[in-house]
């Protein structure tokens, strides 16, 4: 009877440590997995507060801004030559912009991350909302991203544009 006792008092031991090693390492996946969530919502939350910076804001490309105030060629795709091209990136904010100079940054997407084509700043009326960009120049076929800023860094509006040669 001592020998069935010790045998199954090893056996509920083990079953005992199973079970605790079990449940600790469901408790540190799970605040591996709490963390993980945690990043995902911060990074979705930073995201989201980029869409509620420029959320109700919007940048758009056109072809041309006429001299008559004529959006012509609206489109998320444009096709440039062998020497290059440019288009026109349109900006309506939901309230007036507030500031007298803004950055407009141009960026290119590629397999090894995204590249700062070109920053150029633009005077614009602090009490206007309704903005062109002319002549944001393209060189090389791609997915570019290109963002307006305010002086202090914090961003307007974000707008995405392919470029495709003719």
């Amino acid at each position: 009877m001592s020998n069935f006792t010790n045998r199954f008092g090893f056996i509920f031991a083990l079953f005992v440590s199973a079970v605790i090693l079990f449940a600790c390492g469901d408790k540190k996946e799970s605040e591996v997995t709490k963390e993980t969530t945690k990043e995902e919502t911060s990074s979705k939350n930073t995201k989201e507060e980029t869409k509620t910076t420029s959320g109700s804001n919007q940048l758009y490309f056109v072809e041309e801004y006429t001299k008559e105030g004529q959006e012509v060629g609206k489109s998320e795709k444009f096709f440039i030559g062998n020497k290059g091209g440019y288009i026109t990136a349109m900006l309506k904010t939901s309230a007036p912009i507030g500031v007298g100079s803004v950055d407009v940054r141009l960026e290119r997407e590629s397999l090894d991350g995204t590249e700062i084509i070109d920053t150029k700043p633009y005077d614009v009326f602090p009490d206007k909302s309704y903005f062109f960009f002319d002549k944001i120049t393209f060189y090389k076929p791609g997915d570019y991203t290109v963002t307006v800023f305010k002086k202090d860094g914090s961003p307007i509006a974000t707008g995405k544009v392919r470029i495709d040669l003719k």
